[in-house]
């Protein structure tokens, strides 16, 4: 097998980074922390068995029993954010990869990546995506029908997403409408239906998911687009420019923050004092995405990213501290 050196496969530890590595951690939360927010919607619960904890302190001699306790009531939202993060999240990287092997070859922020650095087998890469792709609909099936057809739904976007002819990450718009619908719907979803039916999600907070996800994406096209450009890889920073994308960018997470803002206003999922403390984040949460007007580095679309998904992670959950009534601004 070449998918890793063979100083790397026989040494354990140097082993499990690789792999890690191979499977992008680094966008696991990207569809964790949506699936998340639902679930804390849905069971009222800042993590899980918040209550039963409470209800059940561990005492000398009963940690084990306290922790086997904990996971008879947790195991579904830890199985789902299993199934979601690292078995969907690692086989939709591992699986573009297979297709975008040559793409990320004349790419300078990627080609460093370990795929590229080391001779890979691309079949190996392809088998790898799929067998998690299938232990993932394994595992969704434990958690539950619901849970099972989103996390089916997911699979088919990764299909979608990154196949040919399709192949909806090369064309402008469906390649931000794509990531839309994956993070901000389908990840949502999977969340709120481990704990309630799907027909009671509350359907307003999907507008700053959808509109917050698109927000992010967009400049991530950005720092992508000279090499997407040189490859015929129509996104769309490459249809728009760069600096159309920017404003694109920005309009999406004002009118996120605004419908974060109305929903408060009305006591949707939280209180309207909520809003009144934690405003000012939306208006933190422009400045990075607003300095890409003037400059657009890679190292600067990375950083003004990082900040503006921090923020807005930080202003979610302390509005998920209001609902549970652990925050009372």
């Amino acid at each position: 097998m070449e998918l890793l050196e063979r100083e790397i496969r026989f040494n354990p530890l140097a082993l499990a980074r690789a792999v890690l590595r191979h499977m992008g951690p680094e966008f696991w939360i990207v569809a964790v922390y949506p699936f998340y927010i639902s679930w804390v919607w849905a069971s009222g619960e800042i993590y899980p068995s918040y209550h039963w904890l409470a209800a059940n302190p561990a005492g000398p001699g009963t940690y084990l029993a306290h922790v086997t306790g904990w996971l008879a009531n947790s195991w579904r939202f830890v199985l789902g954010a299993v199934v979601v993060g690292p078995l969907l999240g690692g086989a939709t990287v591992l699986y573009d990869d297979y297709f975008d092997l040559e793409v990320d070859r004349a790419n300078p922020r990627k080609s460093a990546l370990p795929f590229h650095k080391r001779p890979t087998r691309p079949g190996v890469i392809l088998g790898s995506a799929l067998a998690l792709f299938a232990v993932s609909m394994a595992m969704a099936a434990l958690v539950g029908l619901a849970f099972l057809a989103a996390s089916a739904a997911i699979a088919g976007l990764s299909f979608v997403y990154t196949t040919p002819p399709v192949r909806t990450k090369a064309r402008a718009g469906l390649d931000v409408a794509t990531n839309m619908l994956g993070f901000g719907v389908l990840c949502s979803l999977a969340g709120w239906v481990i704990e309630r039916p799907v027909g009671g999600y509350p359907w307003l907070w999907l507008l700053p998911m959808v509109l917050g996800t698109g927000a992010l994406y967009i400049p991530t096209t950005v720092a992508d687009a000279p090499a997407d450009g040189r490859m015929g890889v129509g996104t769309v920073a490459v249809r728009l420019g760069d600096r159309r994308a920017v404003y694109l960018a920005i309009a999406l997470l004002a009118l996120a923050n605004a419908a974060i803002i109305g929903l408060g206003l009305s006591g949707y999922l939280y209180s309207p004092g909520a809003i009144a403390v934690l405003w000012p984040l939306s208006v933190l949460e422009v400045v990075p995405l607003a300095y890409l007007v003037w400059r657009r580095s890679v190292g600067s679309i990375l950083w003004a990213v990082f900040v503006t998904s921090s923020l807005m992670a930080m202003g979610t959950l302390m509005l998920l501290l209001d609902h549970v009534g652990l925050w009372h601004p």
